[in-house]
């Protein structure tokens, strides 16, 4: 009974568990900031596919209002030599939706959350859901990281009315 006592007081072996411990510590969390890195890339890749969408919507231009002169002044410019170009909603939602829908993030689909279209501007919040780079043992981390992106767009052409 008493070797059992004593060494359970000894401190022989005490440094490799410390050792141990921080290195699992060390493994985890550098697997959770290269899951966060993926993440952020996904999201500037998202990012890249709706600006590819909303240039073009952009482009859907409202020919009846533009000949008709409905075009607002652009504000940024104390000269006032740009006008925005009107554009056509419904049309410039339909190339958006389109070009999302062709458009794929890794091995998952995107999908549009929310449309905003007033006269000559248009923005949209896009989703995407993607797996995590490397899935942690136990149930630690997420099963799924939700991607979300906010782009807009505004027609301006140069020139007087």
């Amino acid at each position: 009974m008493r070797d059992i006592k004593q060494s359970i007081y000894e401190e022989r072996g005490s440094l490799s568990i410390l050792i141990m411990t921080l290195f699992l510590l060390l493994l985890v969390f550098s697997f959770t900031i290269i899951d966060i890195s993926d993440a952020y890339l996904a999201k500037r890749q998202l990012t890249e596919i709706g600006d590819v969408a909303i240039t073009k919507a952009a482009h859907a231009i409202s020919l009846s209002r533009y000949y008709s002169g409905d075009r607002t002044l652009d504000s940024n410019n104390p000269d006032g030599s740009s006008y925005r170009v009107p554009l056509d909603c419904n049309t410039a939602e339909i190339y958006f939706q389109n070009e999302i829908s062709l458009s794929r993030l890794r091995t998952s689909g995107i999908s549009m959350q929310s449309w905003s279209c007033a006269s000559d501007q248009v923005e949209a919040i896009i989703v995407a859901t993607i797996p995590p780079l490397i899935e942690l043992p136990l149930g630690i981390g997420y099963a799924t990281n939700e991607i979300h992106s906010k782009i807009g767009a505004t027609s301006i052409i140069g020139g007087s009315r």
